[in-house]
C-alpha cells in the first residue's frame, strides 16, 4: 500500500445483536449519504449479526437486494469482540479488504465521521481513531458521573499501565486499521471475547510500529436500546491491560535477573583474576567475556527462547560467535571506563568506608547506567529479535 493513495475496499464491520430499529436507519444513511462522499474508495458494509430474534437479519437481507456491497455474517452470540473477530477475518479472507473499520449500529459513532476517518488514512495513517479525548471530541453529556469517571479512568489506567501517553484515546470502539497489520494480529488468541477485545488489538498494532493517528469524534449517547457493557466486562478489561502490561515487561524482567546474575558471576571473576595480578582493566574485559558468555546461554533458553531467531541463525555456536561479536563493545565500554578511572582516580578508592579497587567501584554503576540498556538495544534489534513466533 501505498500510504493510502490507491483505491482501497474498505469494509466496515458492524456487529448487531437485537438492533433491528437501528440498522434499518443506519443502512440507508452509509448507502445515501456517507459513501457518495468517498469516491475514491470501494465502500462495504458487513453486519454481523449474532441471531437476533428481533429480526434483524431480515432487514439486512432485503437491503442486501437493493446495495450488492452489503453482507451478512451471522453465528452465534459470543460476545462483542468475538463478532468483531469473526467479521474481521471474513472481510480479510472473503472479502479481500484492504482495510477494516469498527462501527456501531446505534449511532453512537456519528457516521458523518467515517470520511474524515477514511481522509486520515488517505494521508498516511495505518491505524485511525475516532477519538474522544483530544481537543474536539467528547463523551456523551448525559452519562452518569459513575460511567465518566470509568471512561476517563479505563483510558488513563492502560496508558498509564502501558506507558503509552501519545495515544489519548485507547478505549474507543471507532476505529480504521489496515488489514496488511490486522493480519499480523493473532486473532485466533484473543484474551477476551467481549468489550475487551479492543484492548489487544490496539496493544499489538502499537507494537507492530503502525502509524497512529487520533481524529475527533463526539460521542453520543444511545437514543434507543440499552448498553452492553456490564460490570464483569469493565474488570475484564483491565484484566487484560494488566495483563499485556505486564506480559511486554516480563522478556525486560527475566532479561534483568539474567544480566543480575551475570553481573555477580562478573564481580567474582574480576575480584579473583586481579587477585592473580593482572592489570584492572584486563580483568575487567575478562570478567566482562564471562558476563556475556552466561548472558548468551541463559537469554538464549529462557529470554528469548520463543523468537525466531532460534529457527533462522544456524547451529548454537554459530549464534555464540555472532553474539560475542556484537556484544564486544560492552566488554570494551567495560574496559575503558576502567581503565579512565584508574588512570584518573588511582588503582583503589575508598569507598563507604573501605577501600577497594576502583575496577570493583567503578563496574557497578558502569553496568547500570550503560552496559544493560545498550546490551538491551543490542540483543532485541541483532540477536534475538523480539517478533513472537504463532502458536
Amino acid at each position: 500500500m501505498d500510504n493510502g493513495k490507491f483505491c482501497m475496499k474498505i469494509v466496515i464491520i458492524i456487529p448487531t445483536y437485537n438492533e433491528k430499529s437501528n440498522i434499518e436507519k443506519m443502512i440507508p444513511v452509509l448507502e445515501k449519504d456517507i459513501f457518495p462522499k468517498i469516491s475514491n474508495h470501494s465502500m462495504a458494509i458487513l453486519i454481523v449479526d449474532d441471531n437476533s430474534p428481533d429480526g434483524t437479519a431480515e432487514v439486512v437481507k432485503e437491503y442486501m437486494k437493493k446495495w450488492l456491497n452489503i453482507h451478512l455474517l451471522s453465528g452465534k452470540k459470543n460476545g462483542l469482540g468475538a463478532a468483531y473477530v469473526r467479521g474481521m477475518k471474513f472481510a480479510m479472507d472473503k472479502m479481500d479488504a484492504d482495510a477494516v473499520m469498527e462501527f456501531d449500529s446505534d449511532f453512537q459513532h456519528n457516521p458523518q465521521d467515517i470520511p474524515r476517518l477514511v481522509k486520515a488514512m488517505d494521508e498516511g495513517a495505518d491505524y485511525v481513531i475516532g477519538s474522544r479525548y483530544i481537543n474536539g471530541g467528547s463523551i456523551p453529556k448525559e452519562w452518569g458521573a459513575d460511567r465518566k469517571f470509568l471512561s476517563v479512568f479505563g483510558n488513563l489506567f492502560t496508558r498509564v499501565v502501558w506507558l503509552n501517553f501519545k495515544i489519548h484515546d485507547m478505549t474507543s470502539g471507532f476505529k480504521l486499521t489496515k488489514t496488511i497489520f490486522l493480519k499480523k494480529v493473532d486473532l485466533d488468541h484473543m484474551l477476551a471475547q467481549n468489550f475487551a477485545y479492543k484492548m489487544q488489538i490496539i496493544h499489538d498494532i502499537i507494537k507492530l510500529k503502525a502509524k497512529i493517528q487520533e481524529v475527533p469524534i463526539v460521542f453520543y449517547e444511545r437514543t434507543q436500546g440499552k448498553s452492553k457493557i456490564s460490570l464483569q466486562d469493565q474488570f475484564k478489561s483491565f484484566y487484560v491491560v494488566t495483563r499485556l502490561g505486564i506480559y511486554d515487561r516480563k522478556r525486560f524482567l527475566q532479561f534483568l535477573i539474567v544480566g543480575g546474575t551475570g553481573f555477580v558471576l562478573q564481580f567474582i571473576t574480576v575480584y579473583v583474576v586481579i587477585i592473580f595480578g593482572i592489570k584492572q582493566f584486563i580483568a575487567a574485559m575478562i570478567g566482562g567475556e564471562i558476563a556475556i558468555l552466561w548472558n548468551f546461554f541463559a537469554n538464549n533458553m529462557w529470554t528469548f527462547k520463543d523468537t525466531r531467531s532460534l529457527q533462522q541463525q544456524g547451529r548454537i555456536w554459530q549464534r555464540l560467535v555472532k553474539f560475542n561479536f556484537v556484544s564486544l563493545a560492552s566488554i570494551g565500554v567495560q574496559g575503558l571506563v576502567v581503565y579512565l578511572a584508574v588512570k584518573f582516580l588511582g588503582e583503589k578508592l575508598k569507598f563507604f568506608g573501605l577501600i577497594v579497587h576502583t575496577s570493583i567501584a567503578i563496574l557497578f554503576p558502569t553496568i547500570i547506567l550503560l552496559v544493560i540498556p545498550m546490551n538491551y538495544v543490542i540483543y532485541n534489534r541483532f540477536i534475538w529479535k523480539t517478533h513472537q513466533l504463532k502458536k
